[in-house]
């Protein structure tokens, strides 16, 4: 179809079709020196239409402006995802790998089976050793018992002989080995992380990662093997593990959240930039970007349950003036309609592409490693890369900022904007509005927060009595601390001091259903 005779619009996904492909402009009069070159075949994603300006158009990657009359409709996106029955009957299968073509063992035991050998295949294969290299066998696996969303181990190898800079301390991960729902539901997530640090070999990250070995996804059955080179946590220079919702002991808690911020700033950039390469959108594909998440059956009830929390069982917990029955009559409302009309908000955080890129979607600190160089900066590494895609800037933030001290809460919230602004900017990305972005931060938090703390936290809470509750004066109290609810605690109360701001998550989602199938205006 001649681009003259259709119609292109923001979020629309196309293909370069000029034999001698196309360059991408730093202004849509095409006045000043290529920004890029983009290959005959490579697919970009429409982020603005100004009809005054001709044929030109604005894309999302690398941004710049580009002759729409070189481009044509690119195939749509096929989705990996499989129904439950299906998945339930392919699951347990073998299957080769979507890349490598290989079979790979999805469980421990299976990699214990596969062993040294299939290591020396895989790891040739991806290039991590050698073609005349093996690994001559696997010394220790160390199953790691954390609760989460997969199976994963410690494992201990020899090479036939050394190379520079080969681990012989590994990190495997599987499939989560807790039920078939529970699998499934989390199948999608591992496209991502094995996707992501395949990427790393191929295109240097402005971030560190973890050394990838070999990792690959079967669309046949959602399995997946990713193996990782082992980070050394507590072995100088690298610092403790840390776990969400416990700064407390993590010292400089505040400047650990800015590096994050700011490393997830540098990976968005080098994304939109075009620094990544021109497949990026063929791999994490926009139209897969939105965050969602299903419609929470028991919602009311949850949210009646989790107000009676706040306002009856432990209202010392929180702040005092979210316990009153006035506000949390509000707050209800608020929430109900949240969840009500969450269609509108993922698709409001969608619709203006300079505020997507490829994202970390979870970086708390718990998903990183953190290390003073020697002028004494803290930098850090990033790991657990699930999910991992094009997605809407302020969910990945509003993921990230889960369970900071509520002490500073809004502070850090405020500094990690901003920090992340101005650092995307330096580093080639758009300029965002400072105002915008954090409406859309508000907004944001119903598919993050409290979509997850409604359908999910709520049924934690409610592991002590009424009596022991009572009798806690703040969550430092040791109850807490040693069954982590104390975590879910500091969830609720950075959500809950969000509501006693002027504009809250309510208000953006409100303003956002009243403003819904109006024009889309520059921001």
């Amino acid at each position: 179809m001649p681009p003259n005779d259709r119609t292109l619009k923001p979020g629309d996904r196309c293909r370069v079709m000029s034999s001698d492909g196309a360059q991408v402009g730093g202004n849509p009069l095409f006045g000043g020196s290529a920004r890029a070159a983009l290959p005959h075949g490579a697919t970009v994603v429409i982020a603005e239409i100004r009809p005054e300006w001709g044929s030109a158009v604005r894309i999302s990657v690398p941004s710049g402006w580009i002759d729409a009359d070189r481009l044509e409709p690119a195939e749509p996106v096929v989705s990996f995802w499989r129904e439950l029955d299906l998945f339930e009957r392919r699951h347990l299968e073998l299957a080769p790998g979507d890349h490598y073509g290989l079979e790979f063992p999805f469980t421990l035991d299976l990699f214990r089976q596969f062993g040294a050998d299939f290591l020396t295949k895989a790891f040739r294969a991806a290039g991590s050793i050698a073609h005349d290299n093996a690994v001559m066998e696997i010394i220790s696996l160390k199953p790691l018992s954390l609760s989460g969303a997969s199976e994963s181990a410690f494992i201990t190898i020899a090479y036939e002989r050394p190379e520079q800079d080969l681990h012989t301390e590994l990190f495997v991960k599987f499939p989560p080995d807790r039920g078939v729902e529970y699998k499934h539901a989390l199948a999608p997530m591992a496209h991502g992380e094995v996707e992501m640090q395949r990427l790393t070999r191929r295109n240097a990250l402005p971030v560190k990662a973890a050394k990838y070995y070999y990792g690959d996804f079967s669309t046949q059955t959602l399995n997946y093997i990713l193996i990782t080179e082992r980070i050394s946590f507590g072995v100088a220079p690298i610092e403790r593990a840390y776990v969400k919702g416990a700064d407390q002991l993590m010292p400089e808690a505040h400047e650990h959240y800015m590096v994050l911020a700011r490393s997830l700033a540098g990976v968005v950039a080098a994304h939109k930039s075009g620094a990544l390469g021109p497949e990026v959108e063929d791999i994490f594909p926009f139209a897969r970007a939105a965050r969602d998440f299903t419609p929470i059956p028991a919602a009311e009830a949850n949210v009646d349950r989790l107000i009676d929390f706040i306002g009856r069982v432990a209202p010392q917990l929180f702040p005092a003036a979210a316990t009153s029955p006035q506000f949390l009559a509000r707050w209800r409302e608020d929430i109900l309609f949240g969840l009500e009309n969450k269609d509108a908000v993922i698709a409001y955080l969608h619709r203006d592409i300079d505020y997507t890129g490829l994202c970390h979607p979870n970086l708390n600190p718990d998903n990183a490693w953190f290390w003073r160089d020697e002028a004494g900066r803290l930098q850090a590494g990033l790991l657990d890369w699930g999910g991992a895609g094009q997605m809407s800037i302020a969910q990945a933030i509003s993921s990230m900022l889960m369970m900071p001290d509520p002490a500073g809460y809004i502070d850090l919230r405020n500094d990690v904007l901003t920090a992340f602004i101005r650092e995307y900017a330096d580093r080639g990305g758009p300029q965002l509005d400072p105002t915008e972005f954090l409406f859309q931060y508000k907004a944001s938090l119903f598919s993050t927060a409290v979509c997850t703390i409604v359908a999910f936290v709520v049924d934690i809470l409610f592991r002590f009595t009424d009596e022991e509750f009572g009798s806690m004066k703040d969550r430092f109290d040791s109850r807490l601390q040693e069954t982590r609810l104390a975590a879910a605690i500091i969830w609720i109360d950075n959500l809950l001091q969000e509501w006693l701001e002027e504009l809250t998550p309510g208000e953006a989602c409100k303003m956002i259903v009243a403003a819904a199938g109006r024009p889309l205006v520059a921001l």
